[in-house]
């Protein structure tokens, strides 16, 4: 018996465990000055040391040292509409299910004297995920609760070859932990649905690579390329009431992706900024997940995504400058694949912010973005609808210090 229920929880977890990290997951903004117009531009340099996230390349238009750190706090509104059920799946919807989150962040970079070589470090949260569905929602046996973080801690290096052009690197050790809970069908009628829990951490490194090229000093382009993160958490599949606990394998891997960006000074006042870029979802083609006595691989379905940022940044004075702009990313899955785990479907994100220089040194300023992640409509066995509230609304506090 017991056997028959292992069997059955890893299926299930499998199952649920399809759309932990679905196209978009990636995050583009992280906290600094950019992020008040979606970070568009941002690969073409931003001045603040938080730049070498956005393009490592970019940390040779620092001058001197600076630190940058960013706080702040992600506050989602997701709630299922049940079009169509089952008798035994039930009509609830889930409730309000995003969970609020924490957004921290910093960066420092040094600028060496008399060299082209400028270097420094950033850290910070780079995707995650948060839902906390009622236990006995339609979609239960897909999952209850996810929570996903990965952090990236990046040494970076920067080299100016010639008066225009710079090209840089980043080494990223990161951290991912993951964990799903999730219904199990009852076995007989009369007994109530079963409880498992799959959770698991890994950490792992990649790296990125970035170009900068100055046309002048109104004209900028940058490119920075994000390589792929394969993560496999080792952990455990706890099963109740029948106290099965065994050690589990799930491999996810993290979609590789270009940003291209450019900045336009206009005059003194105005600048204008646009990113484009291509994230290969089709990459993650199938998702693993084994125990001592089981394994199988579900495939995703997914397609590669599109980004697209256009954002303006207007310079009031010498003390104050604001900013606005909006991003889109193209659907990720469709309908039939799609599940509640993660429901993403197209996102546009619209953003404002503002700095200002309290000292010489010292700039403080802040953001606001909301992310639609539009419909997520899900076709699954047995139910299927669509999100009626389905955003997040990012809040965003930063610090630049030259030292």
């Amino acid at each position: 018996m017991k056997k028959s229920i292992l069997g059955s929880a890893i299926t299930a977890a499998l199952l649920g465990a399809s759309q932990v990290m679905a196209g978009g997951l990636w995050l583009n903004e992280f906290g600094d000055f950019a992020g008040g117009r979606a970070s568009a531009g941002a690969s073409a340099g931003i001045d603040g040391a938080a730049t070498i996230a956005h393009n490592a390349a970019s940390a040779t238009r620092i001058e001197g040292d600076q630190l940058f750190v960013s706080g702040g706090a992600y506050l989602p509104d997701i709630k299922f509409d049940v079009e169509y059920t089952s008798t035994r799946l039930g009509d609830n919807n889930g409730g309000s299910a995003g969970v609020t989150a924490p957004a921290i962040s910093m960066a420092y970079v040094h600028n060496i004297d008399d060299s082209k070589w400028s270097t420094g470090v950033y850290l910070g949260g780079f995707a995650g995920a948060g839902l906390e569905y009622n236990d006995d929602w339609t979609g239960r046996y897909s999952a209850t609760e996810v929570n996903l973080l990965l952090m990236i801690l990046a040494p970076t290096a920067a080299y100016q070859l010639t008066d225009r052009l710079s090209v840089g690197a980043s080494a990223q050790v990161w951290y991912s932990s993951f964990e799903q809970k999730l219904a199990l069908p009852r076995l007989r009628p009369g007994l109530e649905d079963g409880r498992a829990k799959l959770d698991g951490d890994d950490t792992g490194v990649s790296f990125t690579l970035g170009a900068m090229y100055e046309l002048s000093e109104r004209t900028r382009f940058g490119i920075h390329y994000q390589h792929k993160i394969d993560a496999k958490w080792d952990g455990n599949l706890k099963v109740n009431p029948s106290d099965i606990d065994v050690s589990t394998d799930t491999e996810l891997t993290m979609a590789p992706y270009i940003r291209a960006s450019v900045y336009q000074q206009l005059d003194e006042q105005w600048s204008v900024h646009f990113t484009v870029g291509w994230d290969k979802w089709s990459e993650l083609d199938n998702i693993f997940i084994a125990g001592p006595e089981r394994g199988a691989g579900l495939d995703t379905n997914w397609d590669d995504t599109y980004h697209y940022a256009w954002g303006a940044e207007y310079q009031l004075n010498d003390k104050w400058a604001f900013t606005s702009g909006v991003a889109y990313d193209t659907n990720p899955v469709n309908a039939r694949d799609r599940r509640p785990e993660l429901p993403v479907d197209r996102q546009i994100r619209y953003a404002v912010g503002t700095r200002y220089q309290l000292k010489e040194n010292l700039t403080v300023g802040g953001y606001v973005n909301y992310a639609d992640l539009g419909k997520g409509r899900i076709h699954a066995e047995g139910y299927g609808g669509d999100y009626q509230d389905n955003g997040v609304l990012q809040l965003a506090v930063n610090l630049d210090w030259k030292l």
